[in-house]
């Protein structure tokens, strides 16, 4: 009987699901509860922004416009791409998100007090479009920090996972606090004497009855309501763009303080990490010189400007649908008001979940470069089916579909562009990747003042074949590539 002997055996870790593998390191759950904050306020922000002018306004040059302010900051990617390289990526975050925060809480006093402008909110988004081009390299930039090579694709699955369930239940619960809630209080109570002010007392009844649209128009009825017709008057400016601001902000205050709230849990979660970034050394290039580096870098490479040309592409002619047109469809083609909205992004968001779990599946099993081309092109013909299509639910399923599209799409960019880019060069090419968003702008003004002229439909239609012309345009030099690798 031979004897026992001590054998000393490494320590076994854990077994972890590998699932959710990377939600077992500390900083990184943090991290990505801060990830589903931002996600939920932003797709929050950007139906009630966009219901807010519409109602306001009643113009969809200004939706448009409003939303291409928003990603006006994302043309200083380049730069802010650097900082996160230079900076301490943890107290970038930190003040970002504390900018953030105070922003949304002032909005929502405005709202709530009724002393809303349309200028404050084209102001507002401004701000938040600069501050946000700081944050998002940052935070995409800490997932190397606080996750292990093994982890990281993990971590980086779960975070477009978490951003896809937020972008369904995001505009779904807007659109119900639009809705459904109602104002915190009454700013107009209609008397007498104040209607006898604000009207023309020579034509004032106070037998008929009055009602003032938000537009400004005076109704009147003489036979108790039973039937009405347009007065010869109608309100001063001022008090009508008060009873405008009262119509609109029916919701949204309730909107904005929930965003607070997330906005504060968004806080701490990023307060509550305790990795930090080694900030560079002083005796490195001059911030011009990275930015050329960064930019010869991609153009001599065709796997890393054809996903740029198509990050920018998308964002020039198909995100406008999402992010600007989308409420004319609600109010104008489908008539379904704020709740039918809320469903229509929630449907975006619903496919574009389902394309994140189709690309886990699929994994590795199919070049990158091919699956951008599908994606992109099947997204523009899906942009042209829902501009044909007249009725709200069939519009539901092309719009599921559509979010599958797009992030089969968006997901291969970004895996062709991390893949490719060598280590010291990878923020400079994400900070690429933030400027190729810079063409909503571009694409938001121009799809709004289109939707005024030729309607929305009409106008996706455009889009969505330029979209595709310049998908093709790109494909010999992708598969080309493709075969050299």
């Amino acid at each position: 009987m031979r004897p026992i002997t001590n054998v000393q055996t490494e320590a076994v870790p854990p077994r972890r699901l590998g699932f959710i593998a990377a939600l077992y390191e500390r900083d990184y759950r943090f991290l990505w509860s801060g990830y589903v904050c931002a996600s939920f306020v932003m797709r929050m922000d950007s139906v009630a922004l966009g219901w807010l002018v519409l109602e306001m306004t009643h113009s969809a040059f200004m939706v448009g416009l409003v939303g291409a302010v928003r990603f006006l900051g994302s043309m200083a990617g380049p730069w802010t791409g650097i900082a996160a390289d230079r900076m301490d990526r943890r107290r970038l975050i930190l003040i970002a998100t504390s900018v953030l925060g105070t922003l949304v809480a002032t909005l929502a006093i405005l709202v709530i007090l009724r002393r809303l402008e349309v200028w404050h909110l084209f102001a507002a988004t401004l701000i938040r479009g600069v501050v946000q081009a700081f944050l998002q390299p940052a935070q995409q930039s800490m997932q190397a920090d606080v996750l292990s090579p093994r982890d990281l694709p993990n971590g980086i699955s779960l975070t477009t996972m978490a951003m896809n369930i937020t972008a369904i239940s995001g505009p779904v619960l807007c659109g119900l606090l639009l809705a459904c809630c109602r104002p915190a209080r009454r700013v107009w109570d209609w008397t007498d004497a104040e209607m006898i002010l604000s009207l023309n007392w020579l034509t004032y009844n106070p037998d008929r009855l009055y009602i003032a649209t938000h537009q400004g128009r005076i109704l009147t009825s003489q036979d108790h309501g039973m039937s009405w017709g347009l007065a010869p008057f109608s309100l001063p400016r001022p008090i009508a763009q008060t009873l405008a601001l009262e119509g609109a902000a029916t919701g949204v205050q309730w909107v904005y303080v929930v965003m607070v709230g997330l906005q504060v849990i968004q806080l701490l979660s990023y307060l509550a990490i305790r990795r930090r970034q080694q900030t560079a050394r002083r005796g490195q290039a001059s911030i011009w010189q990275n930015i050329r580096d960064g930019l010869r870098h991609s153009i001599q490479d065709p796997a890393l400007w054809t996903p740029l040309f198509i990050a920018g592409l998308v964002n020039l002619v198909s995100f406008p649908l999402q992010f600007n047109l989308l409420p004319v469809f609600a109010r104008e083609v489908f008539s379904v008001g704020a709740a039918g909205l809320g469903w229509l992004g929630a449907a975006l968001g619903a496919g574009a979940l389902l394309g994140s779990m189709l690309m886990v599946a699929i994994g590795t099993r199919f070049p990158a470069g091919p699956l951008m081309l599908v994606g992109t092109g099947v997204w523009s013909l899906f942009q042209v089916v829902f501009a044909l299509t007249p009725n709200y639910y069939v519009g539901l399923g092309i719009l599921l579909l559509t979010g599958m599209a797009q992030t089969m799409s968006l997901t291969n960019i970004t895996i062709m562009l991390l893949s490719r880019s060598t280590s010291d060069m990878r923020g400079r090419i994400m900070g690429l990747r933030s400027l190729a968003v810079a063409p909503l702008f571009l694409g938001s003004m121009l799809s709004g003042a289109a939707a005024e002229e030729i309607g929305a439909p009409l106008t996706t239609i455009v889009c969505a074949v330029i979209g595709l012309a310049g998908t093709l345009g790109v494909a010999p030099w992708v598969f080309r590539n493709q075969r050299r690798t």
